[in-house]
């Protein structure tokens, strides 16, 4: 089946069976195709595959994240978990991503939802090409933080 003759006779997913919605008639529209980035630049854009098992380190100083930090600066932060899932809003925002904090190898973790934008992304002047996420938090409030809670759809 050519592209054309796809885009023409695919619709928009809905069960009535109704919706006459096509690709080339969104490009019709808005006179632009779906396609997005070509080129990403990490620190500026990620990767959910990038993001998910990424260790998010926990601060309680003050930095500027538009500045490389000092060498060893973050290995003298808490490793208060990895990403191991991601909250996306039904507008495409990401809204949090969710840790695994605490526990020993997986065991007696809990998965705690922080928001994307309290996440910073740091280097250090050494590498410039690595970069870290940071969140600025104490200890004491990371322990309070509520655990993910998922349920059903109603």
């Amino acid at each position: 089946m050519s592209a054309a003759a796809f885009a023409a006779s695919h619709t928009d997913g809905s069960e009535t069976g109704d919706a006459t919605r096509t690709f080339d008639a969104d490009v019709a529209t808005t006179g632009t195709p779906p396609f997005s980035t070509t080129t990403i630049q990490y620190g500026e854009k990620y990767l959910a595959t990038t993001l998910i098992g990424t260790t998010v380190h926990a601060t309680e100083v003050e930095f500027d994240a538009m500045t490389p930090l000092a060498a060893g600066t973050v290995a003298e932060w808490d490793e208060i978990g990895e990403i191991g899932d991601m909250i996306i809003g039904v507008d495409g925002t990401l809204e949090a991503v969710v840790i695994d904090v605490g526990g020993f190898l997986g065991i007696g973790a809990k998965e705690v939802a922080v928001d994307w934008a309290a996440l910073e992304g740091v280097r250090e002047e050494d590498d410039p090409s690595e970069w870290f996420l940071v969140v600025t938090i104490t200890q004491d409030a990371l322990e309070a933080a509520p655990e993910l809670e998922r349920v059903p759809a109603e």
